[in-house]
């Protein structure tokens, strides 16, 4: 087999900051000037940088299957977001301490394993941070919120199978929170529940028809958006209220994703009451 595809590298050479000057200082943030030239030596003007410390995300999962979201005030928005638990990893802390920190200050939940999932850069245009994001697995509730003077938060368990709703609907906002269940849905694709003995072929069967369903709920809500912009997920569920999906290429879209449905759900309800046996 093969190893991971790979792109070769770049052409192009870094640039250079023949100067740099602190010009503010603002608790979580720090911003520094830079007089840039390129690999050549030509100046390329100046540039503004943001100096942060590094974040760490948590998909925490219940043994139920749910994902743990917080609603959370942000200022720079103005704005309640619906998003992962997470925040600054402090001096001294690594990322996975500052992870289970951090899941359990927001949520109050606690979790019986943790496991990298994706590392990325925050914002590479103005800041240098990374963000570390872990899957946290057997979350359970275990003890008391302990909120910043700054925060606000309410938690909200999410089954992992309507995850990519959210994500499609525009309810999850937050870039790196996109990007973290992303990640975590095409990893994990039934959640990350271990499939074991005769259930395997049925586990396979339903991870294949989830993904179609998934690509299928993505085509309608795309064409029905081009159809008539702004529509979200929660409005084709009622598509008699909408003339613009009358389109016989959206109904057609729409007729194949429910027979898709019917068929996982089929295949849910026989892994669940047990495959027959010749």
């Amino acid at each position: 087999m093969s190893g991971p595809f790979r792109l070769p590298p770049p052409t192009l050479s870094r640039w250079r900051a023949a100067r740099r000057e602190r010009v503010g200082a603002f608790r979580v943030f720090d911003v520094d000037r830079l007089e840039l030239v390129d690999a050549g030596g030509a100046p390329r003007g100046d540039a503004y940088t943001m100096t942060c410390c590094d974040w760490c995300n948590v998909v925490a999962v219940t043994a139920e299957g749910e994902i743990v979201l917080v609603w959370q005030y942000r200022f720079g928005t103005d704005a309640l977001s619906l998003e992962i638990p997470g925040g600054v990893i402090d001096p001294g802390e690594t990322p996975e301490q500052a992870a289970i920190r951090e899941l359990r200050e927001e949520t109050g939940y606690d979790a019986g394993s943790l496991e990298p999932l994706v590392t990325v850069a925050a914002n590479p245009a103005l800041q240098d941070n990374r963000c570390f994001t872990f899957v946290a697995r057997g979350a359970r509730p275990t003890g008391k919120t302990g909120f910043d003077a700054q925060e606000e938060l309410e938690t909200v368990l999410v089954p992992a199978a309507r995850i990519a709703d959210l994500l499609d609907g525009g309810q999850i906002a937050h870039s790196l929170v996109q990007g973290a269940l992303e990640a975590f849905l095409r990893k994990h694709p039934r959640g990350g529940e271990p499939a074991s003995g005769p259930d395997d072929a049925f586990a396979r069967v339903e991870t294949v028809i989830e993904e179609l369903e998934a690509q299928g709920r993505r085509e309608v809500l795309a064409l029905a958006r081009r159809l008539r912009p702004g529509l979200t997920l929660e409005d084709i569920a009622n598509p008699h209220d909408f003339p613009e999906l009358a389109d016989p290429d959206w109904q057609q879209l729409e007729g194949r994703l429910t027979g898709i449905r019917s068929v996982l759900f089929a295949v849910r309800a026989l892994r669940r009451t047990g495959a027959p046996r010749r």
